[in-house]
This record gives structure tokens, C-alpha cells and sequence, in this order.
């Protein structure tokens, strides 16, 4: 009786082993499988890392090295065209000369409103003829360019303008 009982015992220990080990095992392949999975996707990472301090350490910080400045005249048909050309040219080296601070300056840390508070609404006389600036577009980058509109002001003076 004892070798039938410890007989039944054997087997069903071995029958449970069995059972277990075939429940728990597609559950062990599983988890090794998404393991193996996540050790890839983190060298992946770990490489895309890498790179990212490479471009990081050989990157330089933007800044601007040279002012482009596009001025339209309004009523340019009423302005004779050698005074077209002449009022081009001043009212560029005017812009240029009030913006040249910026040059040198880092993109990231300029305050990019700036740029037009410092041209807008300004007067640039040209031959005796004023001309009122107003800033259209501005592109921050290093090489930064302005688009803005020049009137010509058929009065001496335009209140709350500053000249020059």
C-alpha cells in the first residue's frame, strides 16, 4: 500500500511538474521575448543618444553675421528714378547702421521684437524728401533680413516721428 501510495505521489508531482512547467513556460518565453525586445530598442536609443551629443558638442551657436535690408517705396511712380535709387541706398545704410549692434549676436538669446521697434515708424531724410519706415517682415537668422516699406511724407514733419 505505502508503494502504491508513494507511487501516486511520484506521478502526480511529475503530472503538476509537467503541468506547471508548460503553463509557466510560453509565459517565461514571452517575457524573455520582450526583454531581448527592450534591450534593442535601449542600444537603439543609447546609440540616437550618442549622435545627438556628437552634433551637440561640434555645434556652434547660431549667430548673425550679416543684415540684409529690402526697401520698397510707396509712390514710387511719383519719385523720378534717380531719387528712387538714391533714396534705396540711404535709407538702407540707415537701417543697417541703426541694426549693426546686432551683428555677432547669438539667434537663440535676441529678443526678436526688438528688430522692429528699432525701425519702425523712423524718419530718413533723402535729398530734402522724408520717407517713413514701416517694417513688413523681419527673418532672424544668421543672415537676418528686413522687408519694410518706405512713404515718402509730402510734410516737413510727421508728428511723434524721430529723425534719423
Amino acid at each position: 500500500m505505502k508503494a502504491r501510495l508513494l507511487a501516486a505521489m511520484l506521478i502526480g508531482m511529475l503530472s503538476g511538474g509537467a503541468l506547471v512547467n508548460a503553463l509557466l513556460g510560453q509565459q517565461v518565453d514571452r517575457l524573455t521575448l520582450a526583454n531581448n525586445e527592450l534591450k534593442e530598442e535601449l542600444l537603439a536609443t543609447e546609440r540616437e543618444l550618442q549622435q545627438v551629443k556628437e552634433n551637440l558638442a561640434g555645434h556652434r551657436p547660431q549667430t548673425i553675421t550679416a543684415l540684409e535690408v529690402n526697401v520698397t517705396l510707396v509712390q514710387e511712380k511719383e519719385i523720378p528714378g534717380l531719387d528712387q535709387a538714391r533714396a534705396h541706398l540711404v535709407i538702407e545704410n540707415h537701417v543697417r547702421e541703426w541694426l549693426h549692434p546686432l551683428l555677432g549676436q547669438e539667434v537663440s538669446r535676441l529678443d526678436h521684437l526688438l528688430i522692429p521697434r528699432v525701425v519702425d515708424r523712423r524718419q530718413v531724410d533723402v535729398d530734402g524728401r522724408k520717407y517713413v519706415l514701416e517694417v513688413k517682415l523681419v527673418v532672424v537668422s544668421e543672415r537676418t533680413m528686413i522687408y519694410l516699406e518706405a512713404l515718402p511724407q509730402k510734410n516737413a514733419s510727421a508728428p511723434g516721428m524721430s529723425n534719423q
